[in-house]
């Protein structure tokens, strides 16, 4: 049940970035083009962008999270672990994992609430700020979701191959 929402999470976030990369991928050319040629860019685009960048960014360390190491880890110590230790280690990196990202996730809450209480807005769209915040949070959610399909899995797969 949980592998399957799981995987409907994955397919719906797969989907997010295609789309947030395109636009991302057209806004950046169409300014460069009217920067260039035009000699006029477009206002709205920066801003945008690096809203977008900060979800494609977050959302991809999600779905790199689901895989097993899939996100960059320095593998100069648990390269060299075998049997029980290098379970401890892979247990102990993913609880950490976690707990980071629940204090990300936490943090980012905070900090979109703040701005929707304050009011926010951007500067060039006028744009209620706590929408581009929400991205945070969000993304911290799925991170926190795919490290624990990482470590569910680990655990299946280390109890299968103890009563093998």
């Amino acid at each position: 049940m949980f592998k399957k929402l799981m995987e409907g999470i994955a397919r719906v976030e797969k989907y997010l970035l295609a789309i947030t990369m395109s636009v991302t991928l057209a806004l950046t050319f169409a300014n460069v083009v009217g920067r260039f040629v035009f000699n006029h860019s477009l206002a709205f685009a920066d801003e945008l962008v690096i809203a977008l960048f900060v979800l494609v960014s977050l959302m991809g360390a999600a779905l790199c999270a689901r895989e097993n190491d899939g996100l960059i880890g320095l593998s100069l110590i648990s390269s060299r672990l075998t049997g029980k230790k290098k379970a401890i280690q892979k247990l102990a990196s993913g609880l950490v994992s976690i707990l980071y990202c629940i204090v990300l996730t936490w943090q980012g809450f905070i900090r979109m609430t703040s701005s929707l209480q304050q009011g926010e807005h951007t500067f060039v769209m006028h744009l209620p700020r706590w929408i581009f915040w929400s991205f945070i949070p969000l993304c911290g959610l799925f991170l926190i979701l795919h490290f624990i399909e990482n470590l569910s899995d680990f655990i299946k797969e280390s109890k299968a191959g103890e009563e093998a």
